[in-house]
């Protein structure tokens, strides 16, 4: 087991929190490879395209790169510890990752990121975004204001989002996210955990 606390703040641990519940697709308790994948079915499916090969090892991998075999939330932060822990550039390697994340969400493989897409990677997993929510999470990544999202781009948010103990504006790499206007089980968790 790491020796280093994982997350280090309640922020951090709100984040992450949020992301896990939202990615447990089949109701399990925990995140498996089949979650990863359905995540890039529905994305897939809200663009109009089917998850193909290629992109399924894409959602899969990335899965297995930041979930390994975990089977609760605590073993998965205890597995981002060791991790951690083990690889001072984990920074880096964490956005090599993410270029494969990037992949996965460029559905038409044109090297970008485009508005549609993103909202079809987000909307999945958290389907009560509005477009303004979405566009406000876009609008944070795109970096240099070109209306599509390069790799460099999404692989530095992502790993922001992440490892950020603080409130930073990359914690709307999901869509837009502030606590006055999302419900569900993330909220009941922050209101009787975080801030008691």
């Amino acid at each position: 087991m790491a020796s280093i606390k994982f997350p280090n703040t309640s922020f951090q641990e709100a984040k992450l929190r949020r992301v896990y519940e939202a990615k447990d697709f089949d109701n399990k308790g925990y995140v498996s490879t089949n979650d990863w994948e359905n995540w890039g079915k529905i994305a897939a499916e809200k663009v109009g395209s089917d998850l193909d090969d290629e992109g399924k090892e894409y959602w899969v991998s990335v899965g297995e790169s930041y979930f390994g075999n975990t089977k609760s939330y605590d073993e998965w932060t205890g597995f981002f510890a060791a991790f951690i822990e083990k690889c001072p550039n984990y920074r880096e390697i964490s956005r090599d990752i993410n270029v494969k994340l990037f992949k996965a969400i460029d559905s038409n493989k044109d090297g970008v990121v485009n508005l549609a897409e993103y909202k079809a990677f987000v909307t999945a997993l958290f389907p009560n975004l509005t477009d303004d929510d979405v566009e406000y999470g876009f609008n944070i990544i795109d970096e240099d204001g070109d209306g599509v999202l390069c790799q460099e781009e999404v692989a530095t948010a992502c790993a922001h989002y992440y490892y950020d103990e603080e409130d930073t504006k990359y914690k709307h790499f999901y869509g837009r996210w502030d606590e006055k206007s999302r419900g569900g089980s993330i909220w009941t968790w922050l209101t009787s955990s975080c801030y008691e």
